[in-house]
């Protein structure tokens, strides 16, 4: 028989197991993987599991597992956290950092990971008395930073294998360096931008450049280019709708007096409704072809990326009535929207639910430590909060499906 279990409860078993999920997150901080090799993050969070007592999943998208906690029958609830660390040299300091030269946590993935075996801890200690209102999956995702060789993140490649199969609604959290420790923020609709990137060669002939009138110099007309794309944004684009077309690689030319034969450009395609990304497309598109008006050629690629992350309506009313009794309402708030994206769009488009901000700035700090970076940091005290509000969304959106 499920029970109505208060906020002031979930927060003490929280602090129980604070400790324990503090040293799981520095144990995966010391020991990062980059995506779809993180073999050792597996490993541990398959033996918590065990030692839980919950069934567990392996080799899930190669290196994800998937965990399932049966309650009284009900509705069932997914729960994610990605597992994989980036590329980065880390420049901290502390007594747990990166051993693997090169390899960092600098997005909060180990945090996350840490965070969710907290709260699964704490759902299984409901579920053995007979308290839990409903079923939880557990999914701990490879790969949110990367793609595989045929372009698939890891919760596409979760989603692909069932791992969400019969799952009613998923929910997941992600560090925020902006905000406080203590605070948690989501918004119902668009929370994050579909991600897309582009290449574009543009092609003139070269020659010497003591002799530029000889030449169709590809650096000038990609200027141009440039420019023009610059411009989609400020005049093709209505003010009120929200788009990014971002420049951002430019490789012309080996020496000082030659005139090339190309120019290389990259860049990012950012967008939150699908219309506007489509638009953007048709734009990109319309702006490159200036090349051809000077004379020049070119070709433009573009890699349709991530979708737009939206949390559903319903399931972020239900995440702010489970964290406003948790953390008092001055703790919790509805965020702007973000251009940033991130793969659990996938998972929300399978089913409905919500992405929470968790709070990770110590209020003392006198910056910021920005996630991609070198030092980027938490405050550990945010695995509290994020093991709570984790547990508190699982169980009130369960209980108001019962």
């Amino acid at each position: 028989m499920t029970t109505t279990i208060q906020p002031e409860e979930i927060m003490a078993r929280a602090k129980d197991v604070f400790k324990q999920v503090r040293d799981w997150r520095r144990t995966i901080h010391a020991h990062p993987e980059i995506s779809f090799t993180e073999v050792q993050t597996a490993r541990l969070v398959q033996s918590v599991l065990n030692d839980l007592g919950v069934e567990a999943e392996t080799a899930v998208a190669r290196t994800g597992v998937v965990g399932r906690i049966e309650g009284g029958g009900g509705p069932t609830v997914g729960l994610r956290a990605d597992m994989d660390a980036l590329p980065i040299l880390e420049e901290n300091g502390f007594e747990f950092d990166s051993q693997r030269s090169g390899l960092m946590h600098a997005c909060g993935h180990d945090a996350h990971t840490a965070i969710l075996m907290g709260a699964a801890t704490l759902l299984k200690g409901f579920a053995d008395e007979g308290r839990l209102p409903g079923n939880v999956r557990l999914l701990f995702q490879p790969s949110e930073e990367a793609r595989d060789e045929n372009g698939m993140s890891g919760a596409a490649m979760m989603i692909q294998e069932g791992a969400l199969k019969d799952v009613d609604a998923v929910f997941g959290l992600h560090v925020d360096t902006k905000t406080e420790v203590g605070k948690v923020a989501t918004r119902a609709g668009t929370l994050m931008a579909a991600g897309d990137t582009f290449d574009l060669t543009i092609k003139g002939f070269g020659g010497h450049g003591a002799r530029p009138h000889l030449a169709n110099d590809p650096i000038l007309i990609a200027s141009q280019v440039v420019q023009a794309i610059n411009n989609i944004i400020s005049r093709r684009i209505d003010p009120l709708a929200p788009g990014v077309i971002s420049v951002c690689t430019f490789h012309a030319g080996t020496a000082r007096n030659v005139i090339p034969e190309t120019v290389e450009i990259g860049g990012t395609i950012r967008s939150m409704t699908q219309d506007i990304r489509e638009q953007l497309y048709v734009e990109l598109e319309r702006a490159c072809s200036i090349a051809e008006s000077l004379g020049g050629s070119y070709k433009l690629e573009i890699q349709k990326g991530l979708p737009p992350t939206v949390c559903d309506p319903e399931a972020t009313a239900v995440a702010f009535d489970a964290l406003n009794p948790l953390l008092g309402t001055d703790k919790t708030f509805e965020m702007d929207p973000m251009m940033a994206s991130e793969d659990f769009s996938y998972m929300l488009k399978e089913a409905p639910g919500a992405f929470l901000r968790l709070g990770v700035k110590n209020p003392e700090w006198d910056r910021e430590y920005p996630v991609h970076t070198s030092t980027f940091r938490i405050d550990e005290e945010a695995l509290l909060v994020g093991v709570a509000s984790l547990t508190a969304v699982a169980l009130k959106w369960m209980a108001d499906q019962s």
